[in-house]
């Protein structure tokens, strides 16, 4: 069985491979999102906890989150469900999918470390890869830097240097997410005017209604005077 092994705490990433059974038979009949200490995988792995976060079978179905079951299954999927990406709007596929249980047909394994040992690891723990990208929403540039409302949150956004890959001496620039959900002043003065634009229309709708009301009020006793006039004329 192979092990994709992740650390959120350094961003690195490592597949291993286990031959022997006994070493990863910890991992059967548990289910995606469940902590397994990692004892038995090597002296190397003592103290670590690990938490599955899906895999492969040996065909290359995936495991999906919620079907409860240790072997595949054909479910009817649409959009929004994991494990299928519609091609058309509405559209619904009966898709094989292998449920959420390890057994001994599982050949990739995901993992994630919930918590680091004594040891370190290779490729896992002895290095911090820096995040390429920061926050692009507003909050979260304010929770990422403890900002608070005043600051100004576009000082705050974080550039990245590129080089052109069309020209070898090209000088090299920077660049930055667009900042989403904003709130400026434009946005502010935006917003006011389609209020303003919304309570002018219910107005006008409210004006068009009394004078429809009115006409209609008029038409109504004008044929009532009329039928009152003809019966006064047959008598």
């Amino acid at each position: 069985m192979k092990l994709n092994i992740a650390n959120p705490a350094t961003g690195q990433q490592k597949t291993v491979d286990i031959d022997e059974e006994r070493r990863y038979r910890i991992f059967y009949d548990k289910k995606i999102s469940q902590e397994v200490e990692a004892d038995t995988l090597g002296d190397e792995w003592k103290g670590y906890v690990l938490r599955i976060t899906g895999g492969n079978d040996k065909q290359g179905f995936p495991m999906k989150q919620g079907v409860l079951l240790p072997h595949r299954v054909r479910l009817l999927l649409s959009d929004g469900h994991s494990c299928y990406r519609p091609r058309r709007d509405g559209e619904r596929r009966r898709k094989s999918v292998r449920g959420c249980i390890v057994g001994s047909d599982i050949a990739v394994l995901s993992l994630i470390i919930v918590k680091q040992g004594d040891n370190e690891l290779p490729g896992l723990t002895d290095n911090v890869l820096p995040k390429r990208l920061g926050p692009k929403r507003a909050t979260k540039i304010r929770r990422f830097f403890n900002l608070s409302k005043e600051d100004d949150v576009r000082k705050y956004v974080i550039r990245r240097e590129v080089k052109s890959k069309k020209k070898e001496n090209a000088k090299p620039y920077t660049k930055a997410p667009k900042i989403q959900r904003l709130v400026t002043p434009i946005r502010l003065q935006r917003r006011r005017h389609l209020r303003a634009l919304n309570r002018r229309r219910i107005d006008r709708i409210k004006e068009q209604k009394a004078e429809y009301d009115t006409l209609v009020q008029k038409r109504v006793a004008e044929k009532k005077a009329k039928v009152a006039a003809a019966k006064a004329s047959h008598k």
